[in-house]
This record gives C-alpha cells, sequence and structure tokens, in this order.
C-alpha cells in the first residue's frame, strides 16, 4: 500500500516536470510528430531514457519534452537531477501505472487550493517520517 501510494506521488512529479512546458503546448492533436532521428544529439542524451516510446507518442507530447529539454541546460544541478530521475521513472512506469499518474494528477488540481494544500502538508509529514524520495502532489 504505502509503495503504491509511493509510486503514485512520483508519477505525479513525473508528469509535472514532463508537462512544465506550460500552456505552449497543450493538448493539441494537430501538432506534427517528431521522428526521434531528427531531434538533436543534445535531446536525444537529454531525452535518451523516453527514446523506445518516442515514435508513438503524440506530437504535443513530444514537443513538452522538447522544450523541457532545451530549457535543461539552463537548470541548476539539483533541477538537473530531479528532471533526470522523473524521465526515467516515467519511462519505466506501464502503460497502467501512467494512466493511474495522470489521474491522480487530474484529481489533484481539480481540487481547492485549500484542499491541495492540506494534502501536501500531509504528504510532507508522512515524508519527513521516512527517506522516501519524491515531491508532494501538485508541485
Amino acid at each position: 500500500m504505502a509503495q503504491q501510494a509511493a509510486t503514485l506521488i512520483a508519477a505525479v512529479a513525473t508528469v509535472l516536470a514532463l508537462t512544465a512546458a506550460g500552456a505552449a503546448h497543450a493538448y493539441d492533436p494537430n501538432i506534427p510528430r517528431t521522428p526521434w532521428s531528427q531531434l538533436s544529439p543534445q535531446e536525444q542524451r537529454i531525452l535518451g531514457p523516453v527514446a523506445q516510446d518516442w515514435d508513438r507518442m503524440p506530437g504535443f507530447q513530444q514537443e513538452r519534452l522538447r522544450a523541457s529539454a532545451r530549457r535543461y541546460p539552463s537548470l541548476k544541478p539539483i533541477q538537473r537531477e530531479r528532471f533526470e530521475n522523473r524521465v526515467r521513472d516515467w519511462s519505466a512506469m506501464t502503460p497502467e501505472q501512467r494512466r493511474a499518474a495522470r489521474e491522480t494528477f487530474q484529481g489533484f488540481h481539480r481540487l481547492p487550493p485549500d484542499k491541495q494544500h492540506e494534502l501536501r502538508e500531509r504528504w510532507l509529514r508522512e515524508r519527513s517520517g521516512n527517506s522516501g524520495r519524491g515531491r508532494p502532489p501538485g508541485r
């Protein structure tokens, strides 16, 4: 149970990292896909963990990831490490785990801000009681 919750929380954090490019590349089925071979060597290195899934991703998702990869060089070392961990964790998840993470993320953001804050605080309290890593939902 605790491992499942930790996985979902990590997944939510991963979703946040992967969608950090913002509204510029919101869900738009008309954004064309970019073949992996057309990515720059730097983008391929940064996004390597998702290489095997790349050509099946919708164009809008590819563009979000490319935007994150473009920002990567300007990140602080701790931010780079977090990004790398999240991309690696996301790529290791099963389709079912990814679906559950998306649902958790969407459900969290449908909550009123005070409830989101309460859940973050509870997560932080529980996290401080163990050495688990990750981030609170919605952060």
